[in-house]
């Protein structure tokens, strides 16, 4: 019984996890997982994720674009307007949205690890992946999430 009720609880705060992940917007909660694990199948149902060729895997309908490298999740791209893989209009990690001009952003979630302000690109790293911020005429554009890479 002790390990049935240890099961459940494990098996509930994974899911609990995930489903808080979800209410954020769960791009890095899918980071360096396999497309076939549970979770991830979850995030693709949610937002209609379909594999599109080879390594990719895109929602038209959402604004999600997907890279893999062996099966794993290695970039997630949110758009806010693109014209091949559609408008993502849910909620953003770190209270961010779209329309942000880059001072709003830093004023939300402080000076990027890396920026390139006449390219339009900020680069935030937090523990365990990477954040950018890609700008269009000033103005948040869209987000991409990788991991971390561990360099030696």
């Amino acid at each position: 019984m002790k390990k049935l009720s240890t099961l459940i609880l494990v098996v509930s705060f994974a899911f609990g996890s995930f489903a808080q992940g979800m209410v954020r917007d769960g791009f890095v909660e899918i980071l360096g997982r396999k497309v076939d694990a549970p979770e991830v199948q979850q995030f693709f149902t949610s937002y209609e994720i379909q594999h599109t060729n080879g390594a990719k895997y895109s929602s038209v309908k959402n604004g999600i674009d997907i890279d893999t490298k062996q099966d794993s999740v290695v970039t997630v791209n949110v758009y806010k307007s693109s014209p091949v893989y559609g408008s993502y209009t849910g909620k953003l990690s770190k209270g961010l949205a779209f329309g942000l001009t880059s001072a709003q952003v830093i004023a939300k979630i402080g000076k990027p690890t890396l920026a390139y302000t006449n390219s339009g690109y900020s680069e935030y790293i937090y523990p365990g992946y990477t954040m950018t911020c890609w700008y269009e005429q000033g103005i948040l554009s869209q987000l991409s999430f990788s991991p971390k890479e561990n360099k030696k």
